[in-house]
């Protein structure tokens, strides 16, 4: 299911299986609504798993209560785990709509992230509807157990998969400078050390960056870094 919605399966894992480990595990740890995105290469590839969808999936209202959009976004560029009213993803308590239903406003919120391999990752949301301080110590005593969980998850759904057809290595945006540029950043080099490993001036080799965070629609190296290898720009380090 996408955000908005429709569903745009591309993994065929059993949910029902992991729904009941999640339930299991969560409920163990004093947590109990949650939504597992496994996802793809775009965040238009994705198959949910929740044990409370009205919760965390309201359609045009989930944005009454926090910013969906701004939730993935994030979630798709993170390593690490994070509560979504440190990023101001919640809506404010006195703009918060109340809906038709048994589902209270959003009150806290938390997020954990495991990337793989040819672009595919899963996130993992919990949410809380009161006792927000209590969520966030609950989640923090946790915090590498839900992590692992998380991992876990995301293992079993890679074996159960029938096929996952890998993301196809894209004819390159970058130029050859570029490319040389952005590999030996990969390589931890630095912009002094680049331009003397490529004959180039330090400024030349900042510029090739910033060409390259336009081309990758990035805000910085690591990121590039990502979406290159996952997109075949750039070799791994071996």
């Amino acid at each position: 299911m996408r955000s908005d919605g429709q569903s745009s399966n591309t993994m065929s894992i059993q949910p029902a299986d992991v729904r009941q480990l999640l339930d299991a595990e969560l409920t163990r740890r004093g947590l109990g609504h949650f939504e597992v995105y496994q996802c793809g290469p775009t965040l238009d590839e994705a198959e949910i798993i929740t044990n409370y969808p009205d919760a965390l999936d309201r359609s045009d209202s989930a944005d009454d209560f926090y910013q969906r959009g701004q939730l993935l976004s994030l979630s798709k560029e993170r390593v690490k785990p994070f509560f979504w009213s440190d990023e101001n993803i919640l809506a404010p308590a006195a703009e918060a709509v109340p809906v038709p239903g048994p589902c209270a406003p959003v009150g806290e919120g938390a997020s954990f992230i495991v990337h793989g391999n040819r672009g595919f990752y899963s996130i993992l949301n919990l949410c809380s509807f009161g006792e927000d301080q209590q969520f966030r110590d609950t989640v923090l005593a946790n915090k590498s157990e839900l992590q692992m969980l998380l991992v876990s998850v995301y293992d079993e759904a890679l074996e159960s998969c029938t096929t996952v057809a890998p993301a196809p290595i894209q004819e390159t945006v970058l130029t050859p400078r570029e490319t040389e540029v952005l590999s030996w950043t990969s390589l931890g080099k630095t912009y002094n050390e680049i331009a003397v490993l490529t004959s180039m001036s330090p400024r030349t080799v900042k510029f090739h960056m910033k060409n390259i965070f336009s081309k990758l629609d990035v805000t910085n190296g690591k990121s590039a870094i990502r979406k290159a290898l996952n997109l075949g720009y750039i070799r791994e380090k071996a």
